[in-house]
């Protein structure tokens, strides 16, 4: 019985292993490692054959070509990734750190909960298309306030609300609440007011409540880390972002005063005068003398009075005359900006994500996801299993015992310090003695000293003191989720096989970067010797008369001895001429050519009369000579209030580059024959076969 079990055993797997070669071929070996079709065609397709199909009128004879060209590369292609990994190419450090980088922003998307962070950002969006107006009245409490505390805070607002809603001035009550809290402030007009904001200009839940009011709407009093909030909505316009404007503005303590001021600057404009002339009489001087320009301005930043009247204009309108607590003011609206489409904002507002705490919902909701799906254990919060009492008995008459965790953060509250918050805690690992493990991971757990070595690491000066069993606490949660998306950062490869053949395509990228860099470029940069081999190899081929060889080549030369002389009163050009002449038969150097024409110079002033340049020009590819002055002489041009004389003291016929001046025309070639004789010694190493019998048959 058992044969017979081996051996169908046994025929079973003949019969898959001839299956698979029939479906799924190898095109190539190489080291040993089959290469098969559907793996192979992968990488070409990525390559060359999807281009190729969206091109019209390509050839059969034309794809064959692609795909037999591709096939020898890329059989070159895994040689040397083969060699790469025998000669530690995978393990360098600047390698690793490099991937380590780009594998961290290729995950970012993978480590959120992509269902809220969407949500998230169509809300941003939506809200975008509007700015709102409104006040608040703020009642102070810590977040780490007593449930005491907490609770007569929230009656306090609730109380201060219904003022309000019964009919109380807002701006009334916001003044006495921040009066009560701080006797000695100084209270501003209209305490309470916040004037114009969009998505991301308020902590977040005050936002959400704001959006959620209908204008005059009070809201139920709103938690923050500052307290509690009432909120009124004044006003909500269909604006966004920045706009550009112009203004007039007279100061004013009361609206009589300047009435008549305001009314003849807006009659001039009405009578067609230009809205920049008249603002010059603005008694705003930053901008009265660029005509009251105001650009790029954000709502925020503008009275609220102008944002309700530009929200009804259009460019090139200017407003009526409009009084406010600053005095006298005309608008004209010159550009306002309209919202850009979802698309082009998503990336602005996952940048202010980043530091909002909204963006950390989507991460959070990740975390508590991943703690489900990964069966990671919070000790804190998981009780001990009690001891089932025997059948038929009940612990009657007892007390209830509190419920006992598995495992308690009492050790830390009682040994962290209040400096943890100034960012000066420092702690020994000794000072711990509870150490059961708090976090259960599949691979790992974490106890009290993962945890203190998380908050001395990321301890800062905290703004808002807190209590310290309160920090610990959120620490500790910032901590959890923290190892969590950690190890689900750890799954990525098992869980998305397009990740992970993303970053193995990217490894294998900077492998073969780096692999080639050492083997080849700087091989051929630093083979000083096999280079000179090469160039003394090459340049024996190159010829003047062939155009192709143009570059390896100097062309006609001149060696230029210039003197330029600053005035032509100084000295006659003819004269200076004859000079040079002179001086070019009887060898003399350039600097007694400079010395003998500065010293024959009349009425320098105390000025330098004469100036030197030493030149060698190539023919062609210079603008000092002229076509019929290449021979030795003395040339003159004509040069400012002066003159050029040009000593042309030898003209060299065309040559061959040398080995240092043809250096870059010949390092090209040399780095392609290192390459060529390095894949055919891989190709050989590594064994390398190509089935194209399988190759050819491969249509696509």
């Amino acid at each position: 019985m058992k044969k017979k079990l081996l051996a169908a055993a046994i025929f079973s797997l003949f019969t898959f292993h001839i299956a698979q070669a029939q479906s799924d071929p190898i095109v190539m070996e190489v080291g040993g490692k089959q290469i098969r079709q559907s793996e192979f065609m992968k990488e070409f397709n990525q390559s060359v054959g999807n281009n190729l199909k969206k091109r019209h009128g390509v050839t059969n004879d034309e794809k064959r070509q692609a795909l037999k060209e591709y096939t020898e590369l890329y059989a070159t292609f895994r040689a040397k990734v083969e060699d790469a990994k025998a000669q530690g190419f995978d393990t360098m450090p600047d390698m690793l750190r490099e991937l380590a980088r780009y594998r961290k922003d290729l995950a970012a998307p993978y480590l959120i909960d992509s269902t809220v962070l969407e949500r998230l950002l169509h809300e941003a969006y939506d809200r975008n298309h509007y700015s709102l107006h409104a006040a608040h009245i703020l009642v102070r409490v810590k977040p780490d306030a007593s449930a005491e505390d907490t609770l007569a805070a929230l009656q306090r607002a609730h109380e201060l609300r219904q003022r309000v809603v019964n009919g109380e001035d807002f701006y009334a009550v916001a003044a006495e609440e921040v009066h009560r809290i701080s006797p000695k402030a100084q209270l501003r007009p209209n305490e309470g007011e916040l004037g114009y904001f969009s998505v991301f200009d308020m902590v977040y839940p005050f936002e959400n409540a704001a959006y959620a009011l209908n204008v005059g709407e009070v809201s139920q009093p709103v938690r923050t880390r500052f307290g509690y909030h009432i909120i009124k909505l004044i006003d909500k316009v269909s604006m966004y972002g920045k706009c550009t404007m112009a203004h007039i503005w007279l100061k004013s303590n009361d609206s009589a005063s300047n009435r008549g001021a305001i009314n003849m600057m807006y009659n001039q404009l009405k009578d067609g005068q230009d809205f920049a002339m008249v603002a010059r009489q603005s008694d705003d001087r930053s901008t009265a003398n660029s005509g009251g320009l105001l650009s790029d301005a954000t709502l925020s930043q503008l009275p609220p009075e102008y944002v309700s009247r530009l929200q009804n204009m259009k460019e090139g309108e200017f407003s009526k005359p409009f009084f406010t607590q600053y005095g006298w003011h005309i608008i004209k609206l010159i550009q306002k900006d309209t919202l850009p489409p979802y698309e082009s904002m998503v990336p602005y507002y996952k940048s202010k994500m980043s530091r909002d705490p909204r963006g950390e919902e989507s991460r959070k909701n990740f975390a508590r996801i991943c703690r489900q799906r990964y069966h990671i254990v919070d000790n804190t919060v998981t009780p001990v299993e009690q001891p089932k009492s025997p059948k038929g008995k009940k612990n009657k008459g007892k007390l209830q015992q509190p419920v006992q965790m598995k495992a308690s953060l009492d050790e830390l509250i009682t040994i962290v310090p209040d400096s943890v918050m100034s960012g000066l805690w420092r702690y020994k690992d000794t000072s711990f003695k509870d150490l059961r493990p708090l976090v259960e991971m599949p691979n790992r757990t974490y106890n009290v000293l993962d945890v203190a070595r998380y908050i001395k690491r990321h301890q800062k000066s905290e703004r808002n003191r807190t209590t310290i069993p309160y920090y610990i606490r959120n620490k500790y949660n910032e901590f959890i989720d923290s190892v969590t998306i950690v190890y689900a950062d750890s799954q990525l490869e098992n869980e998305h096989a397009d990740f992970a053949e993303v970053v193995d395509e990217y490894r294998r990228g900077l492998m073969i970067f780096n692999y080639n860099e050492k083997m080849i470029w700087g091989k051929a940069v630093n083979d000083s010797v096999g280079f000179a081999q090469y160039y003394a190899r090459e340049s024996s081929t190159k010829h003047l008369d062939n155009p192709a060889d143009s570059l390896y080549f100097w062309k006609k030369r001149a060696r230029l001895v210039i003197l330029d002389v600053a005035d032509s009163t100084m000295l006659a050009p003819n004269k200076a001429q004859k000079m040079l002449v002179k001086a070019a038969k009887k060898n003399m150097g350039s600097l007694e050519m400079k010395q003998m024409l500065s010293e024959k110079c009349k009425n320098t002033n105390g000025n330098e009369p004469v100036s030197l340049d030493l030149q060698l020009v190539e023919f062609s590819r210079q603008d000092i000579l002229q076509d019929n002055e290449w021979s030795k002489g003395v040339y003159l041009h004509p040069h400012g209030h002066g003159y050029r004389a040009i000593v042309v003291e030898d003209v060299i016929a065309p040559v061959i580059k040398s080995q240092r001046e043809a250096r870059g025309y010949y390092l090209n070639g040399y780095q392609n024959e290192v390459e060529e004789n390095l894949n055919q010694t891989l190709r050989k190493k590594y064994n390398v076969k190509i089935h194209w019998d399988v190759v050819n048959k491969i249509n696509y």
